[in-house]
């Protein structure tokens, strides 16, 4: 499957999730309904009884169920509301800064960053679980742009750099294919089930202290302690066994999904040793993969290792047993696993830089041979070729400038310097005249320091970049978010023009500082023939400035590409950057099978003629992060479709 067949196959497990989920309540409202009868036929004459209003209650009980059980899931998944972080923090996690001081969490980073430059989705938060000696890991969040890396501080000093690759390839398989969204879906829907317990439970402490507290001897009253507490009983039961139900729905979505990113993994790093042999060192791991925190059952499907033992590791295992995994991939394992390693972290072992393909900004031609992957087939499938490449973009970036991009004041500081004009000192200093907000002073102060980093920095390290900054701009407070989306404005406006790269950079940022949750994607081609007469026609427009008949025939191209649908150029009062921004907004919300052919006409209207610049495939790259889908970095010599 493809990127856009993976978001398909999650939006379709969602639908069978909200399925079982219907079933469990069915049969919980069953469950309530025979003991609201069970407790009325015991407190009536039969005659009384006959009479009772059957429908009328099952129809109240089936309400109060539904009730409960929903605002019990919607109360969850309020809680969770915060994404990854707030996952990552019930655990016990610690969130990693750039500047950490320990070699295994900088190596750690290394790799993060890596793959999520040569993925092409944003870089996210890493935290490490420094109480938990088991090797373990998980990505959570309810988007690309809100979700971050979790691991165990024994999985950073146990792993190798390939082991560890290994392991955060298979996070961000997790990531790239939608699965992180039904993870947080499913801790929501379990603890609604759950919440009956908790009212069966509440229901037998109340009569308990209420009887002890009693002074009556009346047998009545005792027989109606009795009764209340036979309810209390029946319904802390009939919870757990809907929980019974709800953790073997968890444990069947979630196993096959760990397959399939065990190869997604091998994909992505074409080394089957590196995630083989992080299974292999798990399994002669005597800690094993269990952790100690309270929530561990409940998030034990967002895991890269089984969190659960005994009765539970087999009934409600969330993954496959561990020699399968390891089979699957390596065949020809003879079940040996890998001893605990006694030196554990090393330093991140250099990069070797290949910069000078970098330096300037190439035309990049059709790939020589016709069976060469194209950057569309290769969304969400990112190569050890697109990891080479990312290291290669980092380490190209000026040290200066990267270092910036790890903390707070410089994040924002690197921000603001990539919109300086890259031309004109004028503009420069009138742009940096509009940070007047004291609280900008030392990042204001420090874009200035910036200047010639920024405005000589080649066009293919500039999303690269912002990508390293994304990280420390997530930490700022809703207020800060708000000061840094205002100064971004100001600058823009500063020269009395929009470009499209200030254009990227806002829309980038924008998503990054106010994430959300993710759109249902139900929209059609069809619908949004508006939409995609401005994207097409400002993406053609672009590639060929001052070339009127090359841009129509590169519309003409990217519009043949549209399944089911007619499209014609924009008019040009439509072609503005306030008009593209409301076009992605409204496709960001199609399905996946459409946010293909979508993404493959932004190509072709870049690639009609037959070469693609560097700031071309950075525009397309762009596009592709708002609507939500992952373009990887454009490698030299790659056709885009």
């Amino acid at each position: 499957m493809d990127f856009f067949e993976h978001q398909d196959a999650a939006r379709r497990q969602t639908g069978r999730l909200v399925l079982l989920f219907a079933v469990a309540v069915a049969a919980i409202v069953g469950l309530v309904y025979g003991v609201v009868l069970l407790v009325v036929s015991m407190n009536v004459g039969a005659e009384s009884f006959s009479r009772f209003p059957y429908f009328t209650t099952l129809g109240l009980t089936a309400a109060g169920v539904l009730t409960v059980v929903t605002l019990g899931s919607l109360y969850k998944t309020s809680q969770l509301s915060g994404g990854g972080a707030v996952v990552a923090r019930s655990l016990g996690g610690r969130e990693v800064t750039p500047d950490t001081n320990d070699s295994g969490e900088r190596r750690l980073l290394n790799v993060v960053e890596e793959m999520a430059i040569a993925s092409g989705t944003p870089v996210p938060a890493v935290y490490i679980l420094d109480r938990e000696d088991a090797i373990n890991a998980f990505a959570a969040g309810w988007s690309p742009e809100a979700a971050v890396i979790g691991v165990t501080r024994g999985a950073v000093e146990q792993f190798t750099r390939d082991e560890l690759q290994g392991v955060v390839a298979h996070e961000f398989s997790h990531i790239l294919h939608g699965d992180m969204r039904l993870n947080l879906r499913l801790i929501g829907v379990i603890f609604g089930i759950l919440v009956i317990s908790v009212i069966g439970a509440g229901v037998m402490r109340s009569v308990a202290y209420s009887g002890r507290s009693s002074r009556s001897n009346n047998k009545n009253a005792g027989a109606a302690i009795l009764a209340a507490l036979a309810v209390g009983l029946a319904l802390y039961v009939i919870g757990y066994v809907g929980v019974f139900f709800g953790r073997l729905i968890q444990s069947a979505i979630s196993r096959q999904r760990e397959f399939l990113a065990d190869a997604a993994a091998v994909q992505f790093t074409r080394d089957p040793d590196g995630i083989a042999d992080a299974l292999r060192r798990l399994g002669g791991y005597p800690p094993g993969s269990g952790l100690d925190s309270a929530h561990a059952i409940e998030n034990s499907h967002l895991m890269f290792g089984s969190t659960l033992s005994g009765f539970f590791a087999g009934m409600f295992a969330t993954h496959p047993p561990l020699d399968r995994r390891i089979r699957r991939i390596d065949p020809k394992w003879q079940g040996h696993y890998l001893p605990p390693r006694e030196s554990r972290v090393e330093e991140d072992t250099p990069r070797s830089p290949q910069v000078s393909s970098l330096a300037a900004e190439p035309v990049m031609g059709y790939a020589p041979g016709p069976t060469a992957p194209s950057l569309v087939k290769q969304i969400g499938r990112p190569t050890p070729e697109h990891l080479r490449h990312a290291h290669e973009l980092i380490e190209a970036v000026p040290a200066v400038l990267r270092q910036a991009a790890h903390t707070a004041t410089g994040a924002k500081a690197v921000v603001l310097a990539l919109l300086l004009d890259r031309g004109d000192e004028a503009v420069r200093q009138r742009q940096l005249e509009t940070l007047t907000d004291e609280p900008f002073g030392p990042a204001a102060t420090l874009a200035g320091r910036l200047v010639y980093e920024a405005v000589t920095l080649p066009v293919t390290l500039r999303l690269p970049l912002l990508d390293l900054s994304l990280p420390a701009l997530s930490r700022l407070d809703a207020e800060a978010a708000a000061r840094l989306q205002a100064a971004i404005d100001g600058m823009i406006g500063a020269d009395g023009r929009v470009e499209l790269f200030e254009w990227t950079l806002r829309q980038v940022v924008w998503r990054r500082l106010t994430p959300g949750r993710p759109r249902r994607g139900r929209r059609r081609l069809p619908g949004c023939r508006a939409a995609l007469s401005v994207l097409l026609s400002t993406l053609a427009e672009a590639g060929h400035p001052g070339d009127a008949d090359a841009a129509e025939a590169a519309f003409r191209d990217a519009a043949g590409r549209l399944p089911r649908v007619s499209v014609k150029p924009a008019p040009r009062d439509r072609r503005s950057l306030a008009a593209l921004t409301d076009a992605v907004d409204d496709l960001a919300d199609l399905v996946p099978v459409d946010q293909r052919s979508v993404v493959e006409a932004c190509a072709a209207a870049v690639a009609s003629d037959g070469q693609a610049t560097a700031a071309e495939a950075e525009l397309l790259r762009a596009v592709g992060e708002t609507l939500g889908v992952p373009v990887p970095p454009l490698l030299p010599g790659q056709r885009l479709v």
